[in-house]
């Protein structure tokens, strides 16, 4: 495992929820890699339990390789004075799709969102077959190339510092609330907004509501800690007045993730078979 004094830091990429990002230079082979700090609650007996488990979980997934999920390196922690941080070490990418979709001059043709949507669900398919659950999919989270290759990120965090999106928290998390998130960004790959923006997290279920429809309770999860009864009744929007500018295939497979029963959204590798992608 290597240290800070093993990486030169050249500038400040940004900051995102799990904490700020840096290009740094490895010294021993001058490679350039991306930092994440995150700071940690410090602990006056030393380094806390829970950061040593947790950059053994990170270190343990270094293994993993797959074109469409950021490569990590390297985890250690750094102590100034009374600050106590992890630093994560990953491959640098160019921009984040939130980025990219918010600089790219005119929308994309439906062949280059599908192209950039079946890296995403091939990336979630290859966590979820390494039984790793997201939890936190966003644009913020999947990173891009200038060839445009994508590569999810944040995937080791989003367990223990993240807030769990809304769809995550109406019942218990599994795989399928990736593939919630994956519906929602592939609509975005078309529009280049959010499909289902809210004010804040706490009105994020109704504005769901107010755009998908309130769900009937046979199709509300059995496990939901969420109270239907709260909610007025909205009807549902069309995907195809909500996303215009999206495919009719694009739309078709959309529907099949946004489902409110987490048990009938497909899985990753189902989605990769559908029609869009063919």
């Amino acid at each position: 495992m290597r240290n800070s004094a093993d990486y030169e830091m050249l500038d400040r990429l940004g900051e995102g929820a799990y904490g700020t990002v840096y290009l740094v230079t490895h010294l021993p082979t001058k490679s350039q890699y991306a930092l994440k700090k995150i700071q940690m609650k410090s602990d006056e007996g030393g380094i806390p339990q829970n950061v040593v488990r947790e950059i053994s979980s990170i270190v343990s997934i270094r293994s993993l390789d797959h074109p469409n999920v950021v490569k990590l390196h390297d985890a250690f922690v750094s102590r100034n004075q009374q600050e106590l941080c992890l630093n994560i070490i990953f491959e640098k990418c160019d921009w984040d799709l939130q980025e990219f979709l918010r600089a790219i001059p005119e929308d994309m043709c439906d062949g280059q969102c599908r192209h950039l949507a079946r890296q995403i669900f091939a990336g979630i398919d290859f966590l979820h077959s390494n039984s790793i659950i997201h939890r936190d999919l966003k644009p913020q989270n999947i990173l891009i190339n200038r060839d445009q290759t994508v590569k999810i990120a944040d995937f080791g965090l989003a367990r223990n510092y993240g807030l769990h999106s809304t769809m995550t928290t109406v019942c218990k998390y599994n795989t399928s609330a990736d593939i919630w998130s994956a519906g929602c960004i592939l609509l975005e790959l078309y529009m280049r907004k959010p499909l289902l923006a809210a004010q804040n997290e706490s009105k994020q279920l109704l504005t769901i509501f107010q755009n998908l429809g309130t769900p009937a309770h046979s199709a509300w999860p059995s496990d939901a800690v969420v109270d239907l009864s709260f909610y007025s009744t909205y009807p549902a929007i069309p995907l195809s007045i909500l996303a215009p500018k999206a495919s009719p295939r694009a739309i078709e497979l959309a529907s099949a993730t946004l489902r409110f029963n987490p048990h009938e959204r497909p899985t990753a590798a189902i989605c990769l078979q559908h029609s869009y992608f063919l």
